[in-house]
């Protein structure tokens, strides 16, 4: 029986292998559905660069000496003096996806092409059905470590016209169509990172070739109040910091419900380089009175879509502050709107012994254990946004929710956690509940030697008393 096997390969589940490696004495596979790893390979556009700087690789941020460290991946591919020089944090995406390239072609256990198919309660653990190449294959394990990411998500009205025609796609596969020629009217809908970095492309596609006219109108339309930078300034980023994590894991269910909604600057948005750059090239686009060929616009709630029989899309839009509607015909429609966390149809012989949430969330702890009632264990990676918080899918989380996970599968502590590391306070700590308590009897002992103040007459203070209050002031002070 194995120890345990990770079901996913993306950068988590990735971090946790690479920190494993050659360390434990552990006997585990991961299996992963697609034919290699590639990150986002639908968005790897050359000039995007990763929103997070280069510590937060898949083990630095845990263990900074590890040879699958970025800056190893560097000195391997003679780069190091390169970067050095460039003196930027931040890394081109397609070269974060090389580097994760390079440390998968150094680990074990790992297979690829292979398809999870079920998944049923065991005595000691579980018993996980793969098909790899079309051969079924069955392995035991004691426990399971989950990391399969996030779905592309389409608005409902999207999904038939997605399912009927070529002219509408999600930016998940934005690469796959980008040599296409594009004419009429294209819709981008959305306001985050990906939106941003299709939205550049199109723009510098639009004048292809030489032409003194563009190929296409770009729209760029959201429902949300604008285009807006996602924050990041060090106190709004300390809210990806372990300390933020266990904070937010112990507050209370309803307020972790309605947290995330509140916070969405802290992980939505655009970068302000990207926004920079697209302010700058219309700038330059509409230097003496030159039209932009573009239409920016938020409060734009897309209603409804229909396809037309000459295959353009009818969409209806209704702008959310003024409350009316309008109808606009695009060629081509392409949705960045997000991600969505799938429910795996391998997890339905284990989700009776899940328990849940009154949210129906799955119970977790804050080690990234499930609630699970049979034998075994679950851990689970970038599926608890619910119960951790808004730092789950970041990637400087990763190799630190990784650690916490290997840690347990080992059973000892393999890896020490830093914790204490951010410098504005969450929550309410022992000292601060410690000053409480002594400000509530400093208070005590001046109500008691101010007694005499309730008699009448002019008023006298004892001179304990105002030794108290003096002590007190300097407290609080």
């Amino acid at each position: 029986m194995l120890d345990f096997i990770g079901i996913g390969l993306g950068p988590f589940n990735l971090s946790l292998a690479s920190l494993l490696h050659d360390k434990s004495g552990l006997q585990y596979r991961f299996f992963d559905q697609r034919e290699k790893f590639d990150w986002h390979a639908g968005m790897q556009l050359p000039n995007a660069m990763l929103q997070v700087p280069f510590m937060a690789d898949l083990v630095s941020m845990v263990e900074p000496t590890s040879p699958f460290s970025f800056l190893n991946y560097l000195k391997q591919h003679q780069r190091l003096y390169k970067f050095y020089f460039r003196e930027n944090l931040y890394i081109p995406r397609q070269e974060y996806n090389h580097y994760c390239q390079w440390v998968v072609e150094q680990l074990n256990h790992i297979e690829f092409s292979s398809h999870v198919l079920d998944i049923k309660p065991i005595k000691g653990g579980f018993d996980v059905e793969v098909v790899c190449n079309g051969h079924h294959q069955h392995y035991r394990t004691r426990q399971l470590v989950l990391g399969v990411g996030t779905t592309p998500h389409l608005p409902e009205s999207l999904q038939q016209i997605y399912s009927k025609s070529g002219t509408c796609l999600h930016s998940s596969e934005y690469l796959q169509y980008s040599s296409q020629k594009l004419s009429g009217n294209v819709v981008l809908i959305g306001s985050g990172q990906s939106a941003a970095e299709i939205f550049l492309d199109l723009f510098d596609r639009q004048y292809m070739n030489g032409r003194t006219t563009p190929d296409f109108h770009l729209y760029w339309l959201t429902r949300s109040a604008g285009f807006f930078p996602m924050e990041n300034t060090p106190f709004g980023l300390e809210h990806f910091s372990p300390d933020y994590m266990h904070y937010f894991y112990h507050l209370p269910s309803g307020l972790k419900a309605e947290l995330p909604a509140q916070q969405a600057n802290l992980y939505k948005g655009i970068s302000s380089k990207t926004i920079c750059d697209i302010y700058e090239r219309l700038y330059h686009r509409s230097i003496g009175g030159m039209p932009t060929d573009v239409t920016l616009a938020g409060h734009h709630q897309l209603q409804y879509a229909e396809l037309l029989e000459n295959q353009k899309t009818k969409l209806c839009f209704e702008h959310r502050q003024q409350n009316k509607n309008y109808i606009l015909e695009a060629d081509c429609v392409i949705a960045a709107t997000g991600y969505r966390y799938p429910n795996p149809k391998f997890l339905q012989n284990l989700q009776s012994l899940i328990i849940r949430d009154q949210a129906d969330h799955w119970q977790v702890a804050s080690n990234f254990k499930v609630n699970y009632q049979g034998e075994g264990s679950i851990f689970i990676q970038n599926m608890e946004v619910y119960h951790h918080g808004v730092g789950t899918p970041d990637l400087g989380l990763g190799a630190y929710r990784a650690a916490t996970i290997a840690n347990q599968l080992v059973g000892e502590e393999l890896f020490k956690l830093d914790h204490s590391q951010s410098f504005q306070q969450f929550g309410v700590n022992a000292s601060a509940q410690e000053e409480v308590s002594i400000r509530n009897i400093a208070a005590s002992k001046i109500t008691e030697f101010s007694r005499p103040l309730n008699k009448s007459g002019p008023m006298h203070h004892s001179a304990l008393g105002a030794y108290a209050r003096s002590k007190l002031s300097e407290h609080i002070e």
